[in-house]
């Protein structure tokens, strides 16, 4: 199995997002070409090319509604035909508040979110009898070398870790420019923040929140409930993190 992470929105308090995102898109690597060829051809059909990046910040938008409506198009197809219809594709998100405070983990440990979001992929790799590859978004060498370096420690040095037995314990470093799963995992966390945004709390009733509470609908319906690594407890897919545990690093 394969398990795509990826974020919207950083909990820092200079970001300009209320409710950053990890998310993750866990999918059985035997229906990896299926995707792949579906994202081609849907590509294809909407744009006329197959290098177009898929990328939320540039899809979700009240214009995508309103004038630039291939995107919408193109959102809605990856969603019904890729996320909600591929067997065994499952989705997993950690949502956070904006903190008041630069998050401070202790040096070459996770921060509480990655930790969590990894629970949750070990979890459903375990339920499925699976082993699991973690993939995320490279961003340059520096930062890579830092997330597996913390990604190790987590695994091998915290009791915690030492239970998610699931996890091929060395990570993947991909870019969302050529790798179809990334960008899964981008257009995920952006509709989960959007909606956490735009409809928790709020009347919907402008066209681009129904839009966006459609999607999260539709979501919702491919993430399950897993085990925690101790199996002592069952965590939600998509779990709003409580900003005491976001700060308690």
């Amino acid at each position: 199995m394969l398990a795509y992470i990826d974020e919207s929105g950083f909990p820092h308090p200079n970001d300009e997002t209320k409710n950053p995102v990890l998310a993750a898109v866990c999918i059985p690597k035997d229906e990896i070409r299926t995707i792949m060829q579906r994202m081609y051809n849907i590509k294809m059909d909407v744009y006329g090319r197959h290098d177009v990046e898929l990328k939320a910040v540039n899809v979700l938008k009240p214009k995508s509604i309103s004038k630039n409506t291939n995107n919408k198009v193109f959102t809605d197809r990856v969603v019904n035909e890729i996320l909600v219809n591929i067997l065994n594709l499952k989705i997993f998100a950690i949502v956070m508040e904006k903190p008041d405070a630069p998050l401070q983990p202790e040096e070459g440990t996770f921060p509480n979110h990655y930790r969590f979001l990894l629970q949750r992929i070990n979890g459903y790799s375990s339920m499925r009898r699976k082993k699991c590859v973690v993939c995320f978004d490279s961003q340059d060498e520096a930062n890579d070398m830092l997330i597996s370096y913390k990604m190790k420690n987590y695994l091998f040095r915290s009791t915690e870790g030492n239970h998610c037995t699931s996890i091929v314990e060395s990570a993947f470093f991909v870019s969302s420019r050529v790798e179809e799963g990334i960008q899964l995992a981008d257009l995920c966390a952006g509709i989960i923040r959007k909606y956490n945004e735009l409809c928790v709390g709020n009347v919907i009733i402008d066209p681009f929140s129904t839009w966006i509470n459609e999607l999260y609908s539709k979501l919702q319906t491919r993430s399950c409930v897993v085990p925690s690594p101790n199996g002592g407890q069952q965590l939600h897919g998509i779990y709003k993190l409580p900003l005491r545990l976001l700060m308690n690093t």
